[in-house]
């Protein structure tokens, strides 16, 4: 068997390097041979992993939500997925901790060279162009998350977002947008829209059932008057009583902007493009590596 290890060889500390190189190690012991798959810019990178997808026989992605996206949209860009190995290193890794992964290195390792697979679902965007792996948001809070500097975050932590996203309340920031679902099609004030293909974040459930779905959350309607509702939502993510809040699940997702203003979307933790936008969830897309377990 021939695998790509995908990295970053410019991220943190030069730590995703030398997992990389513990990897291939792993795999020539077992018997296999490997490849380190890395590009200078995420353009560059999706083109190498989708290149990957024709030579390998699996691919491993070393990092967090971010890397991963990386490699999912060179999956649906592709048209279809090699087995996944996960060597998680980010700071979330919501979709590694919601299918059991180890968040240890060497452990994650053993469950890759170990070869147990189970299919599991991604979502895309964009036609296809633009894999959402864990988490699609747009609205305020995501403008504030696109717009938070490393600085920021560096000096105050997470709790810079919920500082930031109180500031919010009671001005403008609600976006007009048409909403339609399976069986769903209303046009909302919306101050944050959370979807994800998955029950959890930061692998913690937030919603009860574990469907194969998109788990779709609108907040709207925003006023001061509901600040502690939105802190519940900040921190748990649990807001599926209030009356601000829709919830959906659904296959398809389709979002279209009733204002001339730009209403960005954010993908896995990073900018990503603006509205309109139709969200689609893939069911068993990824054959991805996890505990026998």
């Amino acid at each position: 068997m021939h695998y790509g290890i995908f990295f970053n060889p410019n991220a943190g500390d030069g730590n995703a390097e030398k997992s990389a190189k513990k990897m291939r190690e792993k795999f020539e012991q077992a018997g296999h041979s490997a490849d380190y798959l890395t590009a200078p810019d995420p353009e560059e990178a999706v083109k190498t992993v989708k290149e990957a997808v024709e030579k390998f026989d699996g691919i491993v992605s070393i990092g967090g939500d971010g890397s991963l996206n990386i490699v999912g949209t060179a999956f649906v860009q592709a048209g279809k997925a090699l087995p996944l190995g996960i060597i998680p290193g980010g700071t979330i890794n919501n979709f590694a901790k919601r299918w059991h992964l180890p968040m240890d290195e060497e452990e994650a390792m053993d469950v890759i060279i170990a070869g147990h697979q189970r299919q599991v679902g991604i979502a895309a965007c964009q036609d296809r162009q633009k894999a959402v792996i864990s988490s699609f948001t747009f609205g305020s809070f995501a403008d504030i998350s696109n717009e938070v500097r490393q600085s920021e975050k560096r000096k105050f932590g997470l709790i810079v977002y919920p500082m930031k996203a109180i500031k919010q309340i009671g001005k403008d920031t609600s976006y007009p947008v048409e909403i339609t679902a399976e069986g769903y099609h209303e046009k909302l004030k919306v101050w944050f829209s959370l979807a994800t293909t998955t029950h959890s974040i930061g692998g913690r459930p937030y919603v009860d059932t574990d469907y194969d779905k998109l788990h779709v959350s609108i907040l709207h309607n925003m006023r001061f008057r509901k600040l502690l509702q939105l802190l519940r939502f900040i921190f748990t993510g649990r807001l599926k009583d209030s009356d601000a809040l829709t919830y959906l699940e659904t296959d398809k997702l389709e979002l279209k902007p009733l204002t001339d203003k730009k209403i960005y979307s954010r993908i896995d933790g990073d900018k990503g493009p603006a509205l309109p936008l139709t969200v689609e969830f893939l069911a068993d897309f990824v054959p991805l590596y996890v505990p026998e377990k």
